[in-house]
């Protein structure tokens, strides 16, 4: 009797002899240092569940005619391992690696999509909702094209920055490498008169915000491969007709090779992008989620249910719980300490009208000038080891009056802080936006957007990429970062059989 065909989400080190109906997603070829090449592919059933397989050099002529990225199979027999690569294709415990007794059969499989894609959106990676160490399928529009060069020396030193947006309204930093980037600058090239560009990219990494650098999405090495507006494709298709009209055109201008080319958005339309401009008055009568920008002067804090800062990831922005004597964040990082982030209630007005706003730890930094860890630090130099004591410094920020962009939540009446600026001119431009009657509809209770609610106890989620370990998710929205210059990261990321070393990152 023949082996039953089993599901690729149950795979694990317990036996070698599983058999497994799937299709190839993606297949790339790794060449070593040692000029050995072996084979790396991702395979997805039709459950929409994937893992990561090696073939390994002394099977690479064997197999490598038989394996195409679209195809779908009946596979049996691996040798099963750890997933420990350190940039994963999937979340899967697991990797396949192919031996002298797999069996590859071509098989037509319809039940599998021939494309299919495990697309993270935009809203989702401002969020902060990924994995820093799993590479995804990424989709956008071409917003703008911010540096690029041909390195024709060094086709690896090649390089093209742009942003993408997709319908979550989102911005999000590109930054392609090597033949990607090259791909991409030849094809606007040859292409710039066919109007709106939408790009997909599978096996992509993203890099988390850190120091001055913005968040960013990168190519791996091997790993990545790049759609250019293949209509073929029907998420392409769909994006493209979705965002014709968000889309500009982009014009033979917008790209110059070996050269920076400054954005054809303002810093001031960025921060606007997609928001509606509401004085505190009008913020007081929102009944829906809405991102929005005002002007307000940051007046008191509000104590809450929680102190200043929160116990964070050492690897990201998320909070850290105690689970199984390890601290843990959402992204199931673990930390040997938690590194203190800050997160601060702010009580801001405008007039006869006030509203609590939600700043984090990004932000913060920035109006502070320095980190929560640093301010912890302080205050333990200063004898005080209390976790609730608010450090008197913090009281600098008070007073300041600011161009703010963030999301109220109707469900707190509580607005979370997605950038701020402070420049006069900015803040008059805003000011000049505001409708001159004031409503009534909440006119004589303009102190509804400073009620406590009650702590909701979910999965870890917020703004800024940032974590409120009090709120919880409580509804909150992706934000929309204003754009920052180019990362100059070149790392090269190789995707490999072989653990690297991850360096973790500590806030100092």
């Amino acid at each position: 009797m023949a082996r039953p065909i089993e599901a690729v989400k149950d795979i694990n080190d317990s036996k070698d002899l599983w058999k497994i109906a799937v299709r190839c997603k993606h297949v790339w070829s790794v060449i070593s240092a040692a000029k050995k090449e072996h084979i790396e592919m991702v395979l997805v059933d039709s459950k929409g569940d994937m893992i990561q397989v090696i073939v390994p050099p002394f099977l690479v002529s064997k197999f490598k005619e038989q394996l195409a990225a679209g195809s779908s199979y009946i596979m049996q027999n691996f040798k099963v391992s750890n997933n420990d690569f350190s940039f994963k294709c999937t979340n899967h415990n697991c990797k396949l690696v192919f031996c002298g007794s797999t069996s590859v059969k071509k098989m037509d499989l319809p039940d599998i999509p021939v494309n299919y894609l495990n697309i993270l959106g935009l809203d989702a990676i401002v969020e902060g909702k990924f994995q820093s160490n799993v590479l995804v399928d990424i989709i956008g529009g071409v917003t703008e094209f911010s540096q690029s060069q041909i390195n024709p020396d060094n086709m690896n030193k090649s390089k093209v920055v742009f942003t993408i947006t997709d319908m979550s309204k989102c911005f999000v930093q590109c930054t392609l490498w090597g033949n990607l980037a090259v791909q991409l600058i030849e094809y606007y090239k040859t292409h710039k008169e066919d109007g709106n560009i939408v790009v997909l990219l599978i096996n992509a990494r993203i890099k988390e915000a850190q120091g001055g650098y913005p968040l960013n999405v990168s190519n791996a090495w091997n790993g990545t491969k790049l759609f250019i507006n293949d209509v073929s494709i029907n998420q392409i298709q769909k994006l493209k007709e979705s965002l014709k009209a968000e889309l500009p055109l982009l014009s033979s201008s917008s790209m110059q090779v070996d050269a920076t080319q400054s954005s054809q958005y303002s810093d001031f339309d960025k921060f606007l992008w997609k928001a509606e401009i509401l004085s505190l008055a009008e913020i007081s009568t929102l009944q829906n989620e809405t991102t929005c920008v005002t002007v307000a002067t940051l007046d008191k804090f509000e104590a809450g249910q929680a102190g200043w800062y929160y116990d964070g990831c050492v690897e990201c922005t998320r909070s850290v719980t105690l689970k199984e004597g390890k601290l843990t964040c959402y992204a199931k990082h673990i930390s040997a300490e938690p590194v203190p982030r800050f997160k601060l209630e702010v009580l801001a007005v405008d007039g006869k009208f006030n509203a609590k706003f939600i700043f984090w730890d990004s932000d913060c930094v920035k109006l502070i000038g320095k980190t929560a860890l640093q301010m912890k630090m302080d205050l333990i130099d200063d004898g005080e080891d209390n976790p609730l004591e608010w450090p008197y410094h913090l009281d600098a920020i008070l007073k300041k009056e600011l161009a703010i962009r963030a999301v109220y939540q109707p469900t707190n009446s509580r607005l979370s802080v997605v950038g701020f600026k402070t420049d006069k001119d900015t803040r008059q431009k805003i000011r000049e936006c505001f409708k001159s009657e004031e409503p009534t509809s909440k006119l004589e209770t303009p102190d509804a957007l400073s009620q406590d609610e009650p702590i909701r106890s979910s999965e870890p989620l917020s703004v800024s990429a940032d974590y409120d370990p009090a709120v919880g998710n409580a509804g909150l929205t992706p934000s929309k970062r204003p754009l920052t210059d180019a990362t100059e990261d070149n790392e090269s990321v190789q995707l490999s059989s072989t653990k690297i070393t991850k360096e973790i990152k500590k806030e100092k």
